[in-house]
């Protein structure tokens, strides 16, 4: 079956229509899972959304669906963003650059799932591609990495001269390096929401951090923006 759906797809993609019918019919199959729905539900015409951690873009195509403005989606991982700019091709309003979102604005490590042995496999990179992560603490990744561009999320909007409004951020464990960065642009009066996934449950290393985040946005009164019940 999953052979049948990349050999559909591939199909698909060939023309021009075939390929808006497959990234129509997809946003609307993501909208099966919770996440999906909450970000549909929140978005509005009028929004600049910045998807942080997009991986191979299913939520940007959640948020196009909708019909937002313009969708900035983020990604490191360089396989996984190879995947991403197929997936949202011919899509005018969305712009993938492939960054990660740190605490510096520099050459980084990109960790890599601890099933990868090599960097020249493509296919098992994309395949285990969502536990990539800027922390190398995390007990899924393994030894290899790639050096990626990092930015703070400051630079960022320096950079492409916009200011979003909704903020999808699932970036592996390195949401608590940004935390101050994330509380910060939640309180500018411009964001209007954040999905935040949060990876404390799973990696008892990052319980402190969390907690501090946590104490940030109910001491701010960002609970209401803040939503941390991505997955």
């Amino acid at each position: 079956m999953p052979r049948l759906k990349v050999f559909i797809k591939r199909i698909l993609f060939k023309i021009t229509i075939g390929k808006k019918l497959w990234q129509i019919s997809k946003a609307i199959l993501l909208l099966k899972e919770r996440s999906f729905r909450q970000l549909f539900l929140e978005v509005q015409r009028d929004d600049i959304c910045l998807d942080i951690g997009a991986n191979i873009g299913y939520a940007s195509l959640v948020m196009w669906l909708k019909g937002v403005k313009k969708i900035y989606a983020l990604e490191p991982n360089k396989e996984a963003f190879e995947v991403l700019k197929k997936n949202l091709s011919g899509i005018n309003n969305i712009f993938y650059l492939n960054i990660a979102i740190s605490n510096k604005t520099e050459k980084q490590n990109l960790y890599l799932h601890k099933s990868i042995k090599e960097i020249s496999n493509p296919k098992k990179i994309v395949e285990f591609s969502e536990a990539s992560s800027l922390l190398s603490d995390k007990t899924n990744l393994g030894e290899c990495f790639y050096k990626v561009d990092a930015m703070t999320l400051n630079d960022l909007i320096a950079e492409i001269k916009a200011s979003p409004n909704v903020i999808k951020c699932d970036i592996e464990g390195a949401e608590y390096i940004i935390y101050h960065q994330l509380i910060n642009f939640a309180k500018s009066k411009k964001i209007r929401k954040m999905f935040v996934e949060c990876h404390a449950k799973k990696y008892k290393q990052y319980i402190e951090p969390h907690n501090n985040f946590m104490e940030l946005v109910f001491s701010n009164n960002l609970e209401k923006i803040i939503d941390t019940t991505w997955h």
